[in-house]
């Protein structure tokens, strides 16, 4: 949809402005077309549509290949309004075997915008979708959320089961091709990883099918891993109780990774994992990527054996998956189902009673560790404020026997200078060749200093976390779950301290 509005000045200056949503389902439909009649889709095919229906080309700026492939993942979800009705009367192998055959005729992703890249858009594949949908035993009364829906293939493949929807999508061109392909579905746009809190008071579902980001978080630039959970955990305490959770993580989020065991082992204290499966990286492969992936399946039931935990390390193909997911429980049921894999013998994780923690490495057993030696010195200003701004920098309440001086001229604000810094206790436990090599200087060293003499400390008060992790409040005197924080700790001045965060990445873990 194209329309021109009036700009400021003279009524004859005209803007045009498309509707992004309608310009991606325009050309969608186009591409349907092919997919009917089981022919390939081609970059010259795409490229005359976009040029059609976005009034200009990649080159000027246009559109971008990212927009493309999102129209062609309309158009998967065009087709399925089609043809899924009746290829769900099929068997589920070839249901299956036709969704392949249906992504073989789409292009490969081999462009990917920054937008894409940081939020980690990678699409649920159609075969995939379909798995993802059949592990949820979606009935006609359901109603779905999705919390990431992306451009809506996890939520159409609900919809060929006539479920009702919920969902939910941050990033704003993704959300306006949503408002096209489901009109008058509840949607929101929030961060997923807080979905319970943003819905507090809303219609709790009864499914959810979820692909979250892997480890990106908004306006965190860095890799997080805990996205993962916090979608999971929050998107948990959304469902009704007697719901089932189906999520696609990285094959890295694990029952058997003990990084993550500890996390399972708190899911099970109110919810019951039936499944976790490794998914064969080709899957992925018309994304552009082999990475490989997992499917879990969570009831929100009590567990007989929060202990247990059918979990398989191998990364499966689609049809072993189907086998597996075709032995699933009826949801609802609260009986306990054991799962036997036909394609893969299914590993049981016995997941301890309490978390362990695994032990930190002793000091003879990192080759020349040797503890920090300090001077602390009396100090006090003797002149008043000069008519310098600035004052050279060095420490001024330690003296670090052998620590070199910091290779550039480091500064203070005059005012600063005439401010005593509290004389530290705490001595750290470094390689001697830190300071006999001069990797970190004399600055550097005192930097480590003072934070580990704050993270020594606790705040005042005890606090209570919440279930979703991202509530804190003040706990009462003697309350049951309370938790203390430690102090942090902040060096103002990122250029000093960085070359220390390289250097000791390792120990401070």
């Amino acid at each position: 949809m194209v329309s021109l509005i009036a700009t400021q000045g003279t009524l004859f200056d005209l803007e045009t402005v498309l509707d992004y949503g309608q310009s991606i389902l325009n050309v969608a439909q186009e591409l349907t077309k092919s997919l009917i009649e089981q022919r390939t889709i081609s970059t010259r095919t795409i490229q005359a549509q976009m040029n059609r229906y976005f009034l200009g080309t990649a080159a000027s700026g246009a559109w971008q290949w990212k927009d493309a492939y999102e129209a062609v993942e309309v158009a998967q979800i065009l087709y399925l309004r089609q043809k899924g009705y009746k290829l769900l009367l099929e068997s589920p192998q070839t249901v299956l075997l036709e969704l392949e055959k249906l992504v073989a005729l789409c292009p490969t992703h081999t462009r990917r915008s920054e937008e894409s890249v940081q939020l980690q858009q990678f699409s649920t594949p159609l075969p995939l979708a379909y798995l993802v949908a059949k592990a949820g035993f979606i009935q006609p009364t359901d109603l779905v959320l999705e919390p990431s829906a992306g451009t809506g293939l996890l939520a159409q493949m609900a919809k060929l089961y006539s479920a009702s929807l919920m969902l939910n999508e941050l990033a704003p061109d993704r959300e306006k091709i949503l408002r096209r392909l489901f009109p008058g579905t509840p949607l929101f746009s929030v961060n997923a990883e807080q979905i319970n809190d943003y819905l507090v008071g809303k219609t709790q579902p009864s499914v959810v099918l979820m692909n979250p980001p892997f480890s990106s978080s908004p306006k965190i630039n860095s890799r997080n891993p805990d996205a993962t959970p916090r979608h999971i955990n929050s998107a948990l305490q959304r469902l009704a109780d007697g719901g089932r959770l189906v999520t696609i993580t990285a094959n890295w989020f694990s029952p058997n990774n003990p990084t993550w065991q500890e996390t399972f082992f708190k899911w099970q204290d109110f919810a019951r994992v039936l499944l976790s499966v490794g998914v064969n990286g080709k899957v992925y492969s018309k994304h552009g990527t082999t990475i490989e992936t997992r499917i879990t399946v969570i009831d929100k039931v009590p567990t007989d054996n929060p202990g247990d935990i059918p979990c398989i390390s191998e990364t499966l193909d689609l049809p072993e998956l189907l086998a597996l997911i075709e032995q699933l429980p009826q949801r609802s049921s609260w009986e306990r189902s054991d799962i036997k894999a036909t394609a893969a013998k299914a590993i049981v994780v016995q997941l301890p009673k309490r978390s362990v923690v695994a032990q930190a490495e002793t000091l003879s057993s990192i080759p020349d560790v040797v503890v920090l030696e300090y001077e602390v010195i009396e100090w006090s200003a003797t002149e008043g404020l000069k008519d310098t701004l600035y004052e050279t920098y060095r420490p001024q309440r330690i003296r670090i026997k052998d620590a070199l001086p910091h290779p550039s001229l480091l500064c203070e604000s005059a005012a600063l200078a005439l401010v005593s810094p509290p004389p530290p206790t705490y001595k750290p436990h470094l390689p001697r060749n830190i300071v006999s090599q001069g990797l970190l200087s004399e600055a550097q060293l005192e930097s480590v200093i003072y934070a580990g003499q704050a993270h020594c400390e606790f705040l005042s008060g005890s606090y209570i976390v919440d279930d979703s992790w991202d509530n804190v409040t003040v706990a009462a005197q003697g309350e049951e779950n309370a938790v203390k924080f430690r102090r942090g700790w902040l060096l103002e001045n990122s250029k000093v301290f960085y070359p220390l965060k390289i250097t000791l990445a390792s120990y401070l873990r």
